[in-house]
């Protein structure tokens, strides 16, 4: 008999879906794609005489889709916990969740065009063989974004929250991060408010990521941090990004790393091509600060 597992999901919208990937320890090449809402039972036929390493993913992009899972059965037995291993902190917006990383520029947003998994977030974290561990929401600004509602919307408001728009708190004192890589300031470059001059606004980004810089800091004593920019061709923001670096790089354990991005994914994101070419570099980069 092939075993199971069933999971309880609670939807947050009627008409979500969600697309969930199952990795068989660690197989990574022979993956087990589904989407579902609601309840799910998947059968995955294994052999009920061994033991396996199951990893649930959820693929879709964060934006898209919610997933809160309430339980998880399967026709067998749990094993212990495993102890978790080195893990890596990422903050961002959907540079991180691989918007569209499957499509192409003038295609429009799908269930099935993004790929977490292929992101350069979750890739770098895999091949530094560590957990990612995320807080990530598209359209979402370190302060602002013209993509959220309302326009002062806040990513850094949730910082110790387990996800975007929680009220639950995130233990931050149970991770001890090999780095902290953070992707911002893409939607918070887009300012467009009639009765805030584009100075004001720089001003503030400028000091409230100076101050997320510091609260990792001592949160993290002397962790890297990685201040990633580029991806989106944000080029009016290239210059307030190397200020940034500039004030903090005396105080700080912390690195900039440039990369612009091909902008051949949905609505200019990079491609998931892209995606590997930045993982690849980023990896580099880590493994030397790391020595």
């Amino acid at each position: 008999r092939g075993w199971f597992i069933s999971i309880m999901s609670k939807k947050t919208y009627e008409l979500e879906e969600v697309w969930v990937r199952a990795i068989i320890n660690n197989n990574y090449d022979n993956p087990i794609d589904f989407v579902f809402k609601g309840n799910r039972k998947l059968n995955i036929g294994l052999n009920e005489n061994n033991n396996y390493n199951i990893k649930l993913l959820k693929v879709s992009e964060a934006i898209e889709s919610h997933l809160v899972i309430n339980g998880i059965d399967i026709d067998g037995e749990f094993l212990d916990k495993p102890k978790m291993g080195k893990e890596i902190i990422v903050i961002g917006d959907s540079t991180v969740s691989a918007y569209g990383n499957l499509g192409k520029p003038d295609d429009n947003k799908t269930l099935t065009d993004t790929d977490g998994l292929l992101g350069f977030a979750y890739l770098t974290c895999k091949g530094l063989n560590a957990s990612m561990n995320s807080l990530n929401g598209s359209g979402w600004g370190l302060c602002f974004s013209p993509w959220t509602t309302p326009f002062r919307i806040s990513l850094y408001s949730y910082y110790d929250k387990v996800a975007p728009f929680s009220k639950y708190d995130y233990d931050l004192k149970k991770i001890d991060p090999l780095c902290i890589l953070i992707s911002l300031g893409t939607n918070d470059s887009y300012y467009y408010e009639d009765d805030l001059s584009k100075e004001s606004l720089n001003l503030e980004f400028k000091n409230k990521y100076l101050d997320l810089i510091d609260r990792f800091n001592k949160d993290f004593p002397n962790k890297p941090i990685i201040m990633i920019y580029g991806l989106m061709r944000e080029k009016h923001n290239y210059d307030l990004m190397h200020e940034i670096y500039l004030e903090a790089k005396d105080k700080y354990n912390i690195y900039e790393f440039y990369y612009e991005g091909d902008g051949m994914g949905v609505s200019s994101h990079p491609s998931s091509k892209c995606d590997k070419e930045i993982s690849d570099k980023l990896v580099s980069f880590i493994k030397e600060i790391l020595k």
